[in-house]
């Protein structure tokens, strides 16, 4: 008889055999993908950023790593430094570009690929043998960024006050202590290379994602944190390298506030011809056109960044890779606004149901407001009978029903059909209660729903009460509603286009309360320097008091601002 007592059955010594593997893998040395290759994409500007390769094609692949960076597609910066790194194992800088763009960026500060990071990060700290000292700084500071054990010493305080911290309110952003660290790391190098561009580059973006909360900038002007020292340090650095796409991205970033977007109008201006095929670097100046009152630009360059990401889809297929980025949404609804701003009713709309087509599979209760974009539009752009003919959009959470029955309701009162419009408002009333029942959370979602469940119900009950004459009523609802739009229109894009404090002008001089209308006009314009729609009910409202010079000085103004509107808006000017 055989001894079958250290026998093991077949599923267990399989299970033994793969845990044997697997930990003889965990011991083995990281080897990044020697077959790694990238597509070969033009047109996102020029730099030469030299490091030490025996590879002249590393050297030229790590340029293209940096500009991808630059232009914010992490994915393909990703794809291409692994790509240099394949063409010499011994490249740290091209391990430490790897692992720059696996970690917290501007659009997303999380960490999910930590763990891969790391691993370039002491792919890239064992190759330093040759290294300048500014490529060791450079490494070193992302083994600070990302926790690596050879900085255990440094960063074990500073990881120790995130323990014992539970989930914390969206809107009470803290930035990572690493991110702290490797921000005040990098301002360090800045100070040492005061000459070097992209040190300065990599500095602004750390400082970006380690202020703390969404806003950079006080009303005031004032800066948040040291985003006024980045700033000031961006507009030296561009005279002297005024091409430099890290540079001039950065800047728009930086100075992406009302109060000092005009720091920005510079490299806004040229961005876009610097990297014309990239699709987030021809979209970027319309942050900043969108504060300096260039709403038609904004709404062109948005055009123009689509047909970039068709282009970058087009080519990377082509080329048999996948498709790295997708900057369609984010584009389109920055268009949709923008053409809004613009008066430009067709392509605001052919945005809106572009939009609403990308959203159509969208489970979420988001995905009704997405959908709602189209009936959303042709209300805001007054066009009352279309706005009725339009269909509820499809979604069962509410919010499509919500939207439907407040623009039905506004367009049938302003066309006169009262009975109508106040049953809308009965159905209004009805389906918002029970949706934000359905939506008290503390997520953002959820705040987003009940803010725009609170200006719909706000905003048609003051254009009733106006109707009924009751104008005390119909201003105090109209600021109702124009309160519950102010942190859905904090966004980029601004998700309901900035228009409740222009509605309330306009309930304002309907009620014939013309120096009322003239200061909320003025104020619009204060927070939206050269918005047609302010500048032409300011003009009305100048006029109706007898202030015809100022009247004819701002109609000026808006047969600048609309020169491109729709005729429909123009005629009623």
């Amino acid at each position: 008889m055989k001894n079958t007592a250290f026998r093991l059955r077949p599923v267990a010594a399989s299970v033994a055999v793969l845990a044997l593997l697997t930990s003889c893998a965990s011991l083995l040395p990281f080897m990044p993908d020697p077959n790694a290759r990238a597509p070969v994409l033009h047109g996102y500007g020029q730099i030469h950023i030299p490091i030490t390769t025996s590879s002249p094609r590393a050297q030229e692949l790590f340029n293209q790593g940096v500009l991808q960076a630059y232009a914010f597609n992490e994915v393909e910066a990703v794809r291409i430094f692994k790509a240099a790194l394949a063409q010499d194992s011994g490249c740290a800088m091209c391990a430490w570009g790897v692992a720059w763009q696996l970690g917290p960026n501007i659009n997303n500060s999380d960490r999910d690929n930590n763990a891969e990071a790391l691993q370039y990060v002491g792919y890239a700290l064992k190759r330093l043998d040759h290294a300048t000292p500014r490529e060791r700084a450079l490494v070193e500071s992302l083994a600070l960024r990302y926790g690596h054990s050879s900085v255990a010493r440094e960063t074990a305080p500073l990881m120790a006050d995130m323990c014992g911290k539970g989930a914390q309110d969206e809107d009470d952003e803290k930035a990572h202590p690493l991110d702290v660290a490797y921000a005040q790391r990098m301002r360090t190098l800045a100070d040492r290379y005061p000459q070097d561009a992209d040190i300065l580059s990599l500095y602004a973006e750390a400082e970006i994602i380690s202020t703390e909360g969404p806003v950079m900038w006080q009303k005031s002007g004032q800066p948040v944190g040291r985003i006024g020292e980045v700033a000031d340090r961006l507009e030296r650095a561009l005279a002297l390298h005024p091409d430099h796409t890290g540079l001039n991205h950065y800047l728009i970033h930086v100075a992406d506030a009302l109060p000092v977007a005009s720091r920005a109008v510079a490299a806004a201006d040229k961005l876009g011809r610097l990297a014309p095929q990239s699709p987030h670097l021809v979209h970027m100046p319309a942050h900043t056109f969108v504060h300096v009152g260039r709403y038609a630009e904004a709404a062109r360059v948005n055009e123009r960044a689509l047909e970039a990401d068709a282009t970058l889809a087009a080519t990377e297929k082509a080329q048999d890779f996948s498709v790295s980025k997708d900057w369609r949404g984010h584009n389109t609804h920055f268009l949709w606004y923008a053409a809004l701003m613009a008066g430009r009713e067709d392509a605001a709309l052919t945005a809106a149901r572009a939009m609403a087509l990308r959203a159509a599979a969208a489970k979420n209760i988001m995905g009704e407001y997405v959908r709602s974009l189209p009936l959303i539009t042709l209300v805001r752009m007054e066009n009352w009978e279309a706005a009725l003919a339009e269909p509820q959009a499809p979604g069962d959470k509410g919010l499509a029903k919500a939207w439907m029955e407040y623009a039905h309701g506004i367009a049938q009162v302003r066309l006169g059909r009262m009975d109508e419009a106040r049953q809308s408002l009965a159905h209004l009333q009805e389906v918002a209660a029970t949706t934000r029942k359905a939506n008290d959370g503390k997520s953002g979602m959820h705040r987003n729903v009940r803010s725009m469940l609170d200006m719909a119900q706000s905003g048609l009950e003051a254009e009733v009460a106006l109707a009924d004459k009751r104008f005390d009523d119909a201003e105090k609802l109209q600021a109702q509603a124009m309160a519950a739009s102010v942190k859905v229109d904090a966004r980029e894009p601004p998700l309901l286009a900035d228009g409740t404090r222009v509605a309330l002008g306009g309930l304002q001089a309907r009620a014939g309360r013309w120096p009322q209308a003239e200061a909320t006009y003025r104020q619009a314009l204060a927070e939206h320097p050269g918005s047609g729609w302010a500048l032409r009910g300011l003009a009305t409202s100048l006029s109706a008091q007898g202030k015809a010079a100022e009247a004819a000085a701002v109609r000026a103004e808006l047969s600048k601002s609309w020169s491109e509107a729709s005729p429909n808006l123009r005629d009623r000017v």
